[in-house]
């Protein structure tokens, strides 16, 4: 070794330093690894009251469905999505509009933008003779890209159309599917082709931006590859052999087999949503079930697992599995699939890993798995009366668009580790199994187990102050994660900073 490094009187402390240093910058990498991958559950309460209300000046209104358009009041909301800058977009179905509200959010609360009609006073009823690229008939679903253009079901027309950010009121769409052009009508008289579309709803953006759209009119969901374009054909098709089919019960000319649901076949299919593993859940709405494809995706391909079942009597028998009427489907960030369980009047939680016939964990908008709205339409603080789209905010609060009674309600949460033990005050007796209608197979793809607190929900009048972030795929970024990776980036840097002026980049050598 050398004289002189061995004589240097610092040279044992420096080098303790270098290694004490050292080994502090390998465990704030670490640190940061893991608390970005860590997933974390969302923390719910079974029959919880919701926080916030728009749509309607409080939680016990249902404003009638009469001619009174104006900038706070919503006519049967179906999808609801948040933008890259935290802003609510709500699809206005029967108003034919798309509202925006800004944060921070508060009961009652005016829009900020409207598209699909010129103000906020005008409504284009279904059925309006214009077709153009400012006026919506119906729509029913919305989706961001990557870029933060918004892509709308245009239900009534028979089209997808985007309107471009940033956006303003009665702002021109800017590229049309499913039609040739803007200015052109459907007719969903047509015989199914690879371009056109017949009462499209749901939408979701692959990780690649190619548009995969629910086309119940033809019982399929299809794939259009970015770059998109005016009319063009589309390039998958799920739920039918070819894009020229149109198979399903009470269709001319189906032969006795489509009237029996297989792992092909799709009956209404209103929605469609990618999980965290690249695979496509699809809401086969009227077979009562939700089902999985995987890639790579081929035409006509069969599900891999199916979640979900029809219940035994509308109204009177219910489980944590059953549904009735599959509108809107979800994931939040710990893999969790959410359901708009419409017909039931609830959205319901199943943990991941998803298998076939499993239960719900957690129940929002009935009191519990047993409890149906049956034929009452009060509106109530906890009560969902028709649920349809949602979506999570940065911090993790579930909005739900209730078209029963005109409103969107925000249902907050609190994050807890999906590490952690969280014991469920569920009955045994809430959660028995039903035996399940589909054949399926186990899913294999998520690993990650979610466990949701379901302690009775206490009283919730305040205002919303959260901040909110994209919506799109119902995956929020959670705060806590982001001041975890924020504090440990700091500890990495104080660390270099320091070791740079102990002038130990660079360990003595022997």
């Amino acid at each position: 070794m050398s004289p002189a490094l061995t004589n240097h009187p610092h040279s044992s402390r420096e080098k303790k330093l270098g290694l004490v240093l050292r080994s502090l910058v390998l465990l704030s990498i670490l640190l940061v690894s893991t608390v970005l991958v860590a997933p974390m559950a969302l923390a719910f309460s079974n029959g919880q009251n919701a926080s916030v209300v728009i749509g309607q000046p409080n939680f016990t209104t249902k404003l009638s469905i009469a001619p009174l358009v104006n900038q706070s009041r919503l006519n049967t909301p179906y999808d609801a999505k948040f933008d890259s800058s935290g802003n609510l977009w709500v699809v206005d179905s029967a108003d034919s509009r798309i509202l925006e509200f800004k944060p921070p959010f508060s009961t009652g609360e005016s829009a900020s933008t409207v598209l699909g009609e010129p103000n906020f006073a005008t409504s284009y009823l279904a059925g309006s003779t214009q077709v153009n690229g400012t006026v919506l008939s119906t729509p029913e679903a919305i989706a961001f890209d990557s870029s933060g253009n918004m892509w709308v079901s245009d239900t009534g027309d028979a089209r997808v159309v985007e309107f471009t950010a940033p956006f303003s009121t009665g702002e021109n769409a800017s590229l049309v599917l499913g039609q040739p052009t803007l200015g052109t009508a459907g007719d969903t008289t047509q015989p199914a082709s690879q371009s056109n579309l017949n009462a499209p709803a749901g939408l979701t953006f692959d990780s690649s931006g190619n548009l995969w759209v629910a086309d119940p009119g033809f019982y399929r969901v299809v794939e259009f590859k970015a770059p998109l374009s005016d009319g063009e054909n589309a390039s998958v098709v799920l739920g039918q052999d070819n894009f020229t089919a149109k198979q399903f019960p009470n269709e001319p000319n189906c032969p006795p087999a489509c009237n029996t649901p297989t792992t092909s076949t799709l009956d209404a299919p209103f929605d469609v949503a990618f999980d965290h593993s690249g695979n496509l859940w699809v809401a086969d709405r009227d077979d009562y079930r939700v089902s999985e494809f995987t890639p790579p995706f081929t035409n006509g391909q069969a599900d891999s697992t199916a979640v979900g079942g029809a219940c035994s009597i509308f109204g009177e028998v219910l489980a944590a599995d059953c549904m009735s009427v599959i509108e809107f489907i979800g994931f939040d960030q710990s893999g969790m699939l959410w359901v708009s369980d419409t017909g039931n009047g609830r959205v319901l939680g199943f943990p991941a890993p998803l298998t076939a016939g499993e239960n719900a964990t957690v129940v929002l908008g009935q009191p519990d798995f047993k409890t149906t709205y049956g034929f009452s339409w009060n509106a109530t603080q906890s009560l969902l009366i028709a649920p349809e789209g949602f979506a999570f905010d940065s911090a993790g609060n579930l909005w739900v668009s209730d078209s029963g009674v005109n409103r969107v309600l925000e249902f907050s949460s609190s994050v807890v580790s999906s590490t952690s033990t969280v014991s469920s005050t569920v009955s045994a007796s809430s959660q028995t199994p039903v035996q399940s209608t589909v054949s399926s197979t186990t899913l294999g793809q998520q690993t990650t187990t979610a466990q949701v607190a379901t302690s009775s929900a206490g009283q919730q009048t305040a205002s919303s102050s959260s901040t909110s972030s994209s919506g799109g795929g119902g995956v929020p970024e959670f705060p806590y994660q982001s001041a975890a990776v924020a504090a440990i980036t700091v500890l990495v840097v104080a660390s270099y900073l320091l070791m740079r002026r102990r002038g130990v980049n660079q360990l003595p050598r022997a």
